[in-house]
């Protein structure tokens, strides 16, 4: 038996390694140009000045985020671990808020004006970039909650049928195997 503590866990295939740094490894470089749009375009939007803060705030904090997860693997027990786990928590709310702010900026606006002398306008690199990436990551959230309910649904499918099967007879003893029924009220 194994302490509460140390999980055995299947060791992950070469092809989920591979997968999981080479979308870490997207994500890293769209965090970046996130924050270099960002900064490159901030006073390149009138129509709604948010938007190049949101695009360095995301990438700063989803950057923050991906390092912290990192190191809770090196520092999981502890202090420093509970610290770092705290803060990823508040980070994950954070980031998730200011996503929601984000999509009430970008949306409503569609399509700005993108002609750089008249105002109000969005310069067209730094809003179709914020466009596209809430528009991703909308898309990704409901990607995983509609797999997600599936999940659920064959979940409760599978136990509602393997139920009957789980459920021994009323009358009989939990793993007899005798066809033996006691005798109701009814019988003569």
């Amino acid at each position: 038996m194994y302490p509460s503590s140390q999980v055995e866990l299947r060791p992950w295939s070469a092809m989920q390694i591979s997968a999981l740094v080479v979308v870490n490894i997207i994500w890293w470089m769209v965090m970046l140009a996130a924050i270099g749009f960002g900064v490159k375009y901030l006073s390149q939007c009138t129509v709604q000045p948010f938007i190049p803060i949101y695009l360095v705030v995301l990438g700063a904090s989803s950057l923050l985020t991906m390092s912290l997860t990192y190191s809770s693997r090196i520092w999981d027990d502890g202090f420093v671990g509970v610290l770092i786990i705290a803060c990823m928590m508040l980070l994950h709310l954070f980031g998730f808020a200011w996503f929601i702010a984000g999509t009430a900026w970008v949306y409503p606006i569609y399509p700005p004006n993108y002609t750089p002398g008249v105002t109000p306008y969005c310069h067209k690199t730094a809003y179709l970039f914020a466009f596209v990436i809430t528009t991703l990551v909308w898309a990704i959230f409901i990607f995983m909650f509609v797999c997600g309910c599936c999940c659920g649904l064959l979940t409760c499918c599978s136990y509602v049928t393997a139920r009957d099967r789980l459920i021994p007879f009323r009358n009989s003893f939990y793993g007899a195997t005798s066809n033996f029924r006691e005798p109701t009220a009814g019988d003569v």
